[in-house]
């Protein structure tokens, strides 16, 4: 299982963000969303894109070690819980916790919820910050799962399994599926119907920034809300290219060497809203209003600014890029940009796809730092207008954790 939304919103709560090493309460060196290791040392600072990335990073961990703790299936508001639970008091303590114990035992469930509030001290003394996070995990844990049956959901006719790509399950590995029994249901959110695949993909309310497949032959598609017909995003593979300015970072006047986040998203600006800027600097200026240059957030806002309503999603795939593009919307997106193709590496790099070619096995893209490598990982020149970027290549650099992980930010016209 994957943690939901809630549930990362409930860590991110508790842990809060620094981007400055700090000591926490147990003198342990700490940064971002409470990630600590060898890497964190006195006096480290990181951007908040390095923030979300070690938060991913640090989750997926925790995600697999309770997963292998649980030998009785839970729900996803269960599961968040124990995530949280575990990413504040460690996988060891979770382990060995008489919680999990008798969870696995399935003891009564307000038993089991009644442990969480045992984890609420340090050195042997109740911290207010702890007995607050516990109860909020208490809470969630013992939150029923909302019945979608009654509204539009997907019901299994079969035990089967949601995916995380289009792939026959037993080729998955296990982070890659949901094991789901017959009779369950999820409600979604929309349901697409992608050429060439016999899975559907598909958003689920409880899990909105997430994507998933199935094979529509194991589920009955129930929608009880109007309209009857079922939503679906039909891609075509045909060329398509937007004429969206190009804008290069290496002239900014203001930090060149960092500004890809923002000449990429000021071109998108300047594509949808031909009048709002002169250039780039002009955007960036805006940008540092609301925070840093690699700041998703600051991006974000100085989109609002001018009127483009935008969102930073983590959860992207080829279908969400041409959804875009085939409603005349260029779309930014991070990559790692060093390295070769098959391990690339980096800070991370951000560049903006402006159309497909007729083969559709490549995006035309605008880079602001000029032509890139993709197989290397080297810049071949400083002209990064209008070039092609094959998806065999660009896929491993854009979505590094797997299918439906691209960062890139999704805008509104």
């Amino acid at each position: 299982m994957k943690i939901s939304s809630t549930g990362l919103t409930l860590i991110k709560k508790f842990e809060g963000c620094e981007l400055t090493a700090y000591q926490d309460i147990a003198g342990v060196w700490t940064i971002g969303y409470g990630h600590t290791g060898s890497d964190v040392t006195p006096g480290k600072v990181i951007s908040a894109i390095e923030v979300e990335e070690l938060l991913r990073k640090d989750v997926s961990f925790f995600e697999k070690g309770v997963t292998e703790a649980l030998k009785v299936p839970v729900n996803q508001n269960q599961f968040d819980a124990l995530v949280s639970f575990s990413y504040n008091v460690g996988l060891g303590a979770f382990k060995e916790s008489t919680l999990l114990k008798l969870l696995n035992d399935k003891t009564d469930k307000n038993i089991v919820a009644a442990e969480f509030s045992r984890w609420s001290k340090a050195d042997g003394v109740v911290v207010q910050g702890l007995l607050n996070r516990r109860k909020d995990e208490q809470a969630l844990f013992l939150t029923s799962v909302k019945n979608a049956v009654l509204a539009h959901s997907i019901l299994a006719q079969q035990d089967t399994w949601l995916k995380r790509k289009p792939a026959q399950a037993n080729a998955l590995t296990p982070e890659e599926k949901l094991f789901v029994p017959k009779g369950a249901a999820h409600e979604w959110k929309s349901i697409t119907i992608v050429p060439g695949e016999s899975d559907y993909k598909v958003v689920l309310e409880a899990q909105p920034d997430q994507i998933w497949w199935f094979y529509p032959s194991h589920w009955k598609i129930i929608n009880d809300i109007a309209p009857k017909s079922i939503p679906t995003q039909v891609q075509h593979s045909s060329k398509l290219i937007l004429d969206v300015p190009y804008y290069s970072q290496r002239d900014n006047v203001r930090d060149p060497l960092r500004t890809c986040f923002s000449s990429s998203c000021g071109m998108l600006l300047k594509y949808l809203k031909p009048n709002s800027i002169k250039s780039d600097d002009e955007y960036i200026v805006t940008v540092f209003k609301y925070g840093d240059t690699t700041d998703a957030g600051a991006q974000i806002e100085a989109l609002a600014h001018y009127g483009v309503e935008a969102a930073f999603r983590q959860n992207g795939d080829w279908s969400d890029i041409d959804s875009q593009l085939i409603a005349g919307i260029p779309v930014p997106i991070g990559i790692l940009h060093h390295g070769p193709a098959g391990a690339p590496v980096g800070g991370g790099h951000w560049i903006i796809i402006v159309g497909r070619n007729e083969k559709n096995d490549a995006y035309i893209v605008n880079d602001p730092n000029g032509e890139l490598d993709l197989v290397n990982g080297n810049y071949l020149s400083s002209n990064g207008k209008q070039l092609v970027y094959s998806k065999k290549n660009l896929g491993p650099r854009w979505k590094v954790e797997g299918a439906s992980s691209g960062w890139f930010i999704k805008a509104k016209k």
